[in-house]
């Protein structure tokens, strides 16, 4: 015992005792520190009313309030996921995946290394979402046109409650700095037939047409969707995320690559539809719509009073690889903000899914 005091000077021994616990107000809001991440500038406080529990939490980071959360919400600070990761991934070479750190040159993110975060809004501190990225070290030309790209993996997470953790399809096309984050990959292909959103007909031959575009290989990633939705869709963070359920779903992902090289090349030799015309009218950033050389954009007035925009297929010809890189084009380099720019991703992939 003599020894166990020896070893702690006097002076930390003395600072311990000063504040076993912190003191709770018995009259409106207050904050006691339930756990730190002092590594990564990430607290957790435990918010009382009148001094009794509330049940819910506030989030910190660096010293910035971010969201209030359950007690049930298992906060995954964003830099432990990149560590976790990233230790996974120099585990197992046989992936082949690499940092990549080609600039995203958009004025959406900001930047470090492979790392691209969020900037501070009305709503958020910097840094409160991110992804990284992850590249096998071939490149593939979908069109054979000597612009090729990157295919790998990206992982996504937020402190601030908008985003749960995430691993998804990726690529960098360096002909011109085009990045592609299939957001609603394992969504959309989890769903199979999804109901179509927007004012197309989804039984007319146009669309029936559109929607038989894709090869005989996205069987596969339907299943692999499936798999990854029944576990995945809207997890925030629970205490599943363990190494080996990471380890599990990189690899998943990174075996679908293939047959998303075959989707890209199928896109090269398919033309885009009205089909395609109408759901980027109905989905994409009315500013967004001028970008598009391929289609012309009318604002109607409908029956119910209310206007739209119509969409017409103007350049027939326009391969849906084609228009996929437009589309791509506009929000990598866009303006808009880091979660609206995702949520236009996962438009994306849903315009041209089945």
């Amino acid at each position: 015992m003599t020894q166990n005091i020896d070893n702690m000077e006097n002076k930390d021994f003395s600072n311990a005792w000063e504040t076993p616990r912190e003191e709770v107000s018995s009259k409106g809001f207050a904050t006691t520190l339930y756990k730190d991440w002092d590594k990564y500038g990430t607290q957790l406080h435990d918010v009382f009313y009148n001094g009794s529990a509330t049940g819910k939490r506030h989030i910190v980071y660096k010293d910035q309030f971010v969201n209030t959360c359950s007690k049930q919400y298992v906060l995954l600070p964003n830099e432990e996921v990149v560590e976790v990761v990233e230790k996974i991934m120099k585990e197992h070479p046989e992936y082949g995946l690499i940092p990549d750190k080609s600039v995203s040159v958009g004025n959406w993110n900001t930047q470090n290394g492979n790392m691209i975060s969020s900037k501070k809004t009305s709503k958020f501190p910097e840094g409160t979402t991110m992804f990284t990225k992850y590249v096998l070290n071939d490149e593939f030309d979908p069109a054979g046109d000597g612009r090729k790209i990157k295919l790998g993996v990206s992982i996504g997470n937020s402190i601030d409650l908008t985003r749960g953790f995430s691993i998804m399809p990726y690529h960098y096309r360096g002909y011109c700095t085009n990045s592609m984050f299939h957001v609603a990959t394992q969504q959309v292909l989890g769903d199979g037939n999804a109901i179509l959103e927007g004012k197309v007909d989804e039984y007319n031959d146009i669309s029936m047409i559109a929607r038989s575009n894709v090869g005989e290989g996205e069987n596969y990633l339907q299943r692999v969707g499936s798999h990854g939705r029944k576990i995945m869709k809207n997890i925030r963070h629970t205490k599943m995320l363990t190494e080996a359920f990471i380890n599990e779903q990189i690899m998943r992902t990174v075996d679908s690559l293939e047959v998303l090289k075959a989707r890209y090349k199928e896109m090269n030799d398919v033309k885009m539809t009205q089909f395609h015309a109408q759901r980027i009218a109905d989905t994409m950033p009315i500013t967004a719509l001028k970008a598009f050389d391929f289609m012309d954009v009318k604002e109607k007035m409908g029956a119910d009073g209310k206007n739209f925009f119509q969409a017409e297929l103007t350049k027939e010809d326009t391969s849906q690889w084609e228009g996929f890189n437009q589309l791509t084009d506009y929000l990598s380099h866009g303006s808009l903000g880091f979660n609206s720019t995702m949520n236009h991703y996962r438009d994306v992939d849903r315009i041209f899914a089945k």
